[in-house]
């Protein structure tokens, strides 16, 4: 084994899952005669597996240093849950014959699926709150959205809460009211099934549960109306004089450079963010150049509330030069895709110093999972010049967005602390637009109109501006979207609802089954269709129906009229419920008299 080179790792056994990051530190040490530059290299794993911000360490004799390794295991099909071995292995490059290895694991997990559920699952009615419970058995948060669909479009939802964040190990419940659509009232005994959906941004199917809506006679309804006890409250004043209430305000951010302040107030008479004037509801965008605070003040007639967040910004140091020690980039500004090819960059240093010394080489602004460097630090001869490549691969994944990112390299002095060079440059994150199109539900059957909800989920890097539009192959149908010029932002998923109604034959006609194909164009041309089913049964099947009912109206009214002059010839409904006699004997004798008098002419 070479005795030059010391490897350890802290810890040597990993464990993780997939998506996850996990992460070793790796002490190095020169213990050979001669100043070194250490390589390092992983053999074993595939290399979209790891990253090593570091590939290589200068050190002087009986000299260490520290780095940090990140292991990742993609989102594939084809990783499995188990044990991974692999081995880390460090070269001299003065010796390339030098080189001394370490064995490592690396256990997968399998990740925990989401477990949902409903209580009760059947309820009877026109009307039922169930609850939803989300359990999350996982190692970190998760985002879900919740949607509620049936195949005949005949309920209506109204959740709690469309969005939760569930944290590890824990559940959460929300309350999820349905009730039957008006046209849904009428009719005999019948079971609505409809179903509740749980999709995470990253999973396309997501999990679902059913539930059922037992829809009772509604002459039976009636009968089970009960109308509340109404009580005069006994101190009214004490319940309305409440000064207002700050439910949430919170800031948010993905990458520490943009802010989004979120604010819900109850019983504000005017709300004031810092000295601005703003809604009871609303979020606002923000990019502090400094640590800052900022206050919520809400007030009505009754007090006044205030509540303060801080957020702390991801600083970049400004430019600087050193006596010591010269450094420029190549490029002060580069470009490059989100998950794409990565870009390199030089980084030229010089010893200015009448001394040999070690330069580390640190890039501050930016998170280490967008860069790697071929060398944290170099050791150069007075006057000698090094370079350093810096790559940089931004990572496709939520809040990476299509702008700028500035950054910072900085070159400090190991023979002198307080000698730093510090030089700037920006990193352009280019436009990237991946959306999906979905609907739901699949298959609807209506009267009149069906409804369905396009969703639409932008995984790209910027806003995509998306026009949505609908046919059918019959052409028989109108459309009509809430909005159909949408804005997604990057990273977000937004659902859009739009009806189907036939052109003709509304109300009546024959059952028929339409085609439906629904379009999204996006401005730089990437479009989409999906397709979905709306199953048309009318109300009256031919006219023919109508004009028998329309018949049979006009035969009871003509059977009540005669009725009714019957009645009335006798002596009138009074006459014939005190005494039925009397008014026969008048009835016969007035269709007598009346008859009578028609043939005697």
């Amino acid at each position: 084994m070479p005795n030059k080179i010391k490897v350890t790792a802290t810890p040597n056994s990993l464990v993780t899952k997939v998506g996850d990051k996990v992460e070793t530190n790796l002490n190095l040490r020169n213990l050979g005669q001669t100043i070194d530059q250490l390589t390092i290299s992983i053999e074993g794993l595939d290399a979209d597996w790891y990253a090593i911000p570091v590939s290589s360490v200068a050190l002087f004799p009986n000299d260490e240093d520290n780095l940090k390794i990140i292991l990742e295991p993609p989102k594939a099909d084809k990783i499995r849950a188990g044990l991974y071995t692999f081995h880390i292995q460090v070269s001299s490059q003065t010796n390339p014959e030098e080189i001394n290895s370490i064995d490592m694991s690396l256990e997968i997990q399998a990740v925990p699926e989401l477990e949902i559920s409903i209580s009760p699952q059947s309820i009877t009615g026109s009307r039922g709150i169930y609850h939803i419970e989300i359990n999350n058995p996982g190692e970190s948060e998760v985002n879900i959205q919740l949607q509620c669909s049936d195949p005949n479009g005949a309920l209506k939802y109204y959740l709690q809460s469309e969005y939760l964040t569930i944290l590890p190990n824990r559940h959460s419940q929300i309350s999820l009211e349905v009730s039957l659509e008006w046209l849904s009232f009428f009719g005999g005994a019948k079971d609505f099934s409809f179903q509740v959906l749980a999709i995470q941004p990253e999973d396309e199917e997501g999990k679902t549960v059913e539930g059922t809506l037992s829809r009772i006679a509604w002459h039976r309804m009636i009968s089970q109306i009960r109308l509340p006890r109404i009580q005069l409250p006994r101190i009214l004043s004490s319940l309305l004089q409440k000064p207002p209430e700050i439910s949430t305000f919170e800031a948010k951010s993905d990458d520490r450079i943009d802010f989004e302040l979120n604010w819900s107030v109850k019983r504000s008479k005017e709300v004031k963010l810092d000295d601005v004037i703003v809604g009871s509801h609303g979020e606002v965008s923000v990019s502090p150049a400094a640590p800052s605070s900022y206050t919520l003040t809400a007030t009505n007639k009754y007090g006044s509330v205030s509540k303060e967040i801080e957020v702390e910004p991801r600083l970049v140091p400004k430019a600087q030069a050193s006596e010591r020690i010269r450094a420029s980039l190549s490029l002060s500004e580069l470009s490059c895709q989100a998950g794409g090819i990565p870009e390199v960059i030089t980084v030229q240093m010089q010893n200015l110093g009448e001394t040999v010394d070690k330069f580390t080489v640190e890039l501050e602004g930016l998170d280490e999972a967008w860069y790697s460097r071929s060398a944290s630090s170099m050791a150069l001869m007075p006057e000698a010049s090094e370079q350093v490549q810096i790559s940089f691969h931004p990572p496709k994944k939520r809040g990476v967005k299509s702008k700028l990112y500035p950054f910072a390299v900085t070159v400090h002095s190991q023979n002198a602390p307080n000698e730093v060079t510090i030089i700037t440059g920006q990193v352009q994150v280019l436009p990237l637009v991946e959306y999906k199109l979905k609907v739901a539900p699949y298959r609807v059957s209506c009267r009149r109109k069906g409804k369905f909800r396009v969703g639409l989920s932008n995984s790209g890097t910027s806003d995509a501006h998306i026009d949505l539009e609908a046919t059918d192959l019959d052409e028989g149908l109108k459309f009509k979207f809430k909005k159909n010029e949408l804005v997604v932002p990057a990273w977000n998923t937004i659902e859009i609802p739009v009806t189907a109604k036939p052109k003709k034959g509304a109300s009546v006609g024959q059952k028929k089954r339409f085609d439906i194909t629904i379009m999204s164009n996006e401005i730089s041309g990437n479009s989409q269709t999906v397709n979905c089913e709306l199953h048309h049964n009318p109300l009256f099947g031919s006219w023919k129906t109508i004009f028998r009912i329309v018949r049979l109206i006009i035969f009871i009214g003509i059977i009540g009229t005669l009725i009714g002059f019957l009645i009335h010839w006798g002596g009138g409904f009074g006459l014939l419920r005190s005494n039925p006699g009397t008014w026969w004997n008048q009835l016969v004798d007035n269709i007598v008299d009346t008859f009578s008098g028609w043939f005697s002419k």
